[in-house]
């Protein structure tokens, strides 16, 4: 499998400091992920709040996350593609791709807070259109072409972006998929790699909506078998098992209440120790030994086609020292039992073993 570490901010600054202080254990976290062997570093854009907010550029923290690393993969999860202009992404990202010589990953959607529609003063209601628009519009911009589109939200003839990515014809591109049909059917059709909430759903509607994504690839020419499908978790490790479970909760409570202060599109009522337990114990929060953490990583990759785990391991204001042990364990203790065996084939419904 691939693995990545993701950062969706969450910015507590009686535990996480000045904001100086936060991006430089950000920084020290992602160098240390890139010496552990981790393949990626996501990160989400968000903006106006301390929920995400932290990082409302991402191409900003990535072109110098670039200088800062050599070969771990820089991702964004998700541009919120209606809240930007289109030419001034391609401009944006394109840069992040030449300063970090051809690491971009690329993840695309609509985001899933409307407050933050409503404070850029956008309306919400036409975003898939303007999702798909905005996508159409930065891929030519990425080519050796002149941009010229007329669509019914946006219109370019003959504009020339610079610079090109160095990653031909485009980096990859993913797509956050998470609560309609037309969503995984446009990834599908174009293409695209795909981003998921595995903990979020029932199985049987997740594997739905992969089908769905599944489908369109085929009928539009793109092979399955060439697409990473990702999740992504909360995790915390430790050497103890019960430690492990019990350390996290307080910080898990404070990310989910920001995230509920935001606005929650997921739960409707503020998150409770309760709650922190169930999941855990459901195996929704990846949080325990290295031995459970495999187990729970296993149980996943065997009932949905993932290729690639994405983890957060720092999060509502975890000290450093935690969030870096627990990461050290994972990459030690846990990515092995996944790096040395064959990758799982995407097929319909489970993950099986093929030769890479």
């Amino acid at each position: 499998m691939r693995f990545g570490v993701h950062y969706l901010t969450t910015y507590l600054p009686e535990s996480d400091g000045t904001s100086q202080e936060f991006y430089r254990r950000l920084f020290e976290q992602i160098q240390a992920a890139e010496e552990l062997g981790f393949d990626d570093a996501w990160v989400t854009e968000h903006h106006f709040h301390e929920f995400g907010g932290l990082i409302p550029a991402p191409p900003v923290f990535l072109a110098a996350l670039a200088g800062a690393t050599s070969r771990i993969h820089l991702g964004v999860a998700i541009s919120v593609l209606p809240l930007n202009n289109p030419l001034q992404n391609a401009e944006a990202y394109a840069m992040v791709d030449v300063i970090s010589n051809g690491r971009l990953e690329f993840g695309v959607g609509r985001g899933a807070n409307p407050e933050e529609y409503q404070d850029f003063r956008k309306g919400y209601d036409d975003s898939p259109l303007r999702l798909r628009e905005h996508a159409e519009v930065l891929l030519q911009a990425w080519s050796d072409e002149p941009v010229t589109f007329r669509g019914e939200l946006y219109e370019y003839d003959g504009v020339r972006v610079l610079p090109k990515p160095v990653q031909r014809p485009h980096p990859p591109v993913w797509v956050g998929a998470s609560r309609s049909d037309d969503t995984f059917r446009w990834a599908g059709e174009k293409g695209f790699n795909l981003m998921t909430l595995p903990y979020q759903y029932e199985p049987s509607v997740l594997l739905h909506w992969i089908g769905v994504y599944r489908e369109a690839l085929r009928q539009h020419g793109h092979d399955p078998a060439g697409r990473e499908v990702l999740g992504k978790f909360h995790v915390y490790v430790d050497d103890s098992d019960g430690r492990g479970r019990r350390d996290a909760e307080p910080y898990w409570l404070n990310y989910q209440r920001l995230h509920f202060d935001r606005g929650a599109w997921s739960f409707q009522n503020p998150r409770t120790a309760d709650d922190y337990q169930a999941q855990v114990e459901q195996g929704q929060i990846i949080a325990g030994d290295p031995a459970r953490c495999i187990e729970l990583i296993q149980r996943y990759r065997e009932t949905f086609p993932l290729t690639t785990f994405s983890g957060q391991f720092h999060y509502g204001g975890m000290p450093q020292d935690a969030a870096l042990r627990s990461l050290r364990l994972f990459a030690e203790r846990v990515m092995p039992a996944f790096k040395s065996s064959a990758r799982p084939a995407l097929v319909e419904g489970r993950a099986s073993t093929s030769s890479a």
